[in-house]
């Protein structure tokens, strides 16, 4: 019945604004523009860093790409690993969510760390080989290009 509603409304004139003809340029756009610095990699996507100063507070800003679909109340852990030590970070907010592009078939993904009492040299140097993002039971692993 519904097919022959969207033939009936495409033969008279009218335009299908289904979803799957839906393009979306937005997502695809903040995709291919990554603010920062790509830190790690994964097959099609990575991991980008930027930092932020606020007052005294510090922030690490990351953004992940990939084909996998973030979403938890319950904040995340990013865990840099080496062979000889571990920093692990817990996310500055609770709510995760990623935005989905049909066009590169990849998710984007916005988390802040709180880096004020923190040593990061882990990150700057790139010292670490892997970093683990952890979310509720569920972990993807990237490594850390040198």
């Amino acid at each position: 019945m519904i097919s022959l509603l969207k033939t009936i409304v495409s033969k008279l004139g009218g335009v299908d604004t289904s979803e799957k003809n839906h393009v979306d340029t937005f997502t695809e756009n903040r995709i291919l523009n990554v603010p920062g610095e790509q830190i790690a990699s994964i097959e099609n996507g990575g991991i980008w860093v930027d930092f932020q100063e606020l007052s005294d507070y510090h922030f690490m800003n990351i953004i992940v790409i990939g084909k996998k679909k973030y979403k938890t109340f319950e904040g995340c852990e990013l865990v840099f690993s080496s062979n000889s030590s571990e920093l692990k970070l817990i996310s500055d907010s609770k709510e995760i969510a990623s935005d989905f592009s049909n066009v590169s078939n990849r998710w984007i993904t916005q988390v802040d760390f709180d880096i004020t009492n923190i040593n990061i040299d882990m990150i700057i140097n790139k010292e670490a080989n892997q970093v683990h993002f952890n979310f509720k039971k569920d972990s993807e692993t990237f490594e850390i290009i040198k």
